[in-house]
């Protein structure tokens, strides 16, 4: 089996094994990613390629791909309005939030409203409550 590496610090989207799609940052390996950026409550996951693998790149590159200017700068003031802190120390979280308002876009001038912007935060908010379930039990699991 190949190993394929992968941009370091960039965002994948993987299948998460329950029948969804999750996103995750590239470690400094290039072979593996988180799912939480707590490195003291979870390990990285290796990519495989069972998971279908996608590179999304950085944030900029993505929104730049999916012609997200206007969707990025309203999540952007969404968060900034919310003082959601997410902001500035979660890079993983906008990029999730981000990757919701995708699936709702319509076209490169696309403005998500502030139900859609609600939506994808408590979208991305999922993911992440999720991954923390997923280590929560992996560690019950490694200790018992």
């Amino acid at each position: 089996m190949k190993i394929h590496k992968y941009q370091p610090g960039s965002f994948i989207e993987v299948d998460d094994m329950a029948g969804g799609r999750r996103v995750g940052m590239v470690c400094k390996d290039g072979v593996t990613f988180w799912d939480l950026l707590d490195s003291e409550r979870c390990t990285p996951l290796t990519i495989h390629p069972s998971m279908n693998p996608q590179e999304l790149g950085n944030l900029v590159q993505f929104s730049r791909d999916k012609g997200l200017g206007k969707a990025t700068q309203a999540l952007v003031g969404h968060m900034q309005a919310a003082d959601d802190q997410r902001l500035s120390g979660d890079p993983l979280f906008v990029m999730r939030a981000l990757w919701f308002v995708a699936k709702k876009a319509s076209g490169e001038d696309y403005v998500p409203d502030a139900g859609t912007l609600r939506w994808a935060c408590e979208q991305a908010q999922a993911q992440t409550q999720s991954a923390e379930r997923v280590h929560q039990l992996a560690d019950q699991y490694c200790s018992a």
